[in-house]
């Protein structure tokens, strides 16, 4: 009878957990591979020139110039967070007006170009769910409730354009773009969001940059005041940004990052952990505490 009881608990568990399990994605991922972790604390990051001018200019996390990059500050700014420099980086170029308020460290940060190379190239692997050409209207991806491989060959937003990405908690979305994505904005829509995320947080989102001329901008923000949501990594080209707002985090392994009179605050992509087993435990202990207690009455 006892033997019978907790057979029955585990048939419930087993039961529980296929419908605790979350629906097979169209695309499976690696977490660990994917995952951006060790340098989530990067706001920007720079493995070439770093020029950052402005007295506008906000920077909220740390900012990293990378092995042998070169620092380029131009007028006072502000980052809220600490500035870390590589030992083999070129840091003499003057910034006395720069306002760092985690001080300045030097370290060594070959780890956080390895990890976004590795996180790039993993990325670039994964099946698309969706393929686009060029994405130069207004677009609505809707997520499948996981993992969303969107491979892309350019994006290139203009006036009031919007690319939304709508979903829920779960959805994940990774934007492989062949060769560049660019957000202009020549109107007088100030703080327009050219990217609008509906139901999905900023830091599942994914720019994977995958354009490797060093010279080319594989990222380039102008306008008036854009907003954008998500993270943007180009292991190797160039990244240039004005008058700006980025809700995540940007890396640049080209020979320049330009940021002029923008904010960037950093919220990088993360691979969301699955809650649903914890519902599993719960409903387990329940179980086996009802037997107890029934055991024990007896």
């Amino acid at each position: 009878m006892v033997f019978t009881s907790i057979l029955r608990t585990l048939g419930l568990c087993a039961f529980i957990s296929m419908l605790a399990l979350p629906l097979k994605s169209y695309a499976d991922i690696d977490p660990g591979q994917l995952g951006l972790d060790a340098v989530s604390n990067f706001a920007a990051y720079a493995q070439g020139n770093l020029t950052v001018n402005g007295a506008a200019t906000t920077i909220t996390g740390d900012v990293g110039l990378g092995p042998n990059g070169t620092q380029n500050f131009g007028a006072d700014f502000t980052i809220n967070g600490t500035y870390r420099v590589d030992n083999t980086a070129n840091n003499s170029h003057g910034y006395s007006d720069a306002n760092f308020t985690g001080g300045t460290v030097v370290q060594d940060l070959d780890y956080v170009s390895t990890t976004v190379s590795s996180v790039s190239a993993y990325a670039a692997s994964l099946t698309p769910t969706k393929t686009y050409g060029t994405i130069n209207g207004n677009v609505t991806i809707t997520g499948n409730g996981s993992n969303n491989i969107i491979s892309v060959g350019t994006i290139s937003l203009a006036g009031v354009h919007t690319l939304t990405l709508k979903g829920g908690a779960n959805d994940v979305f990774v934007l492989n773009v062949a060769n560049y994505a660019a957000f202009y904005q020549d109107g007088p829509e100030a703080g327009f969001a050219p990217i609008i995320l509906s139901g999905v947080a900023t830091n599942h989102v994914l720019f994977n940059l995958l354009n490797t001329s060093p010279t080319t901008n594989a990222l380039n923000v102008t306008g008036n005041n854009l907003t954008l949501f998500g993270t943007f990594i180009a292991p190797s080209a160039s990244i240039a940004i004005a008058s700006d707002k980025i809700y995540g985090g940007v890396f640049a392994g080209g020979n320049t990052f330009t940021l002029n009179s923008g904010t960037i605050t950093a919220n990088v992509f993360e691979i969301p952990e699955p809650s649903s087993f914890a519902l599993v435990g719960i409903t387990c202990l329940f179980g086996l505490g009802l037997w107890s207690r029934r055991r024990q009455r007896r």
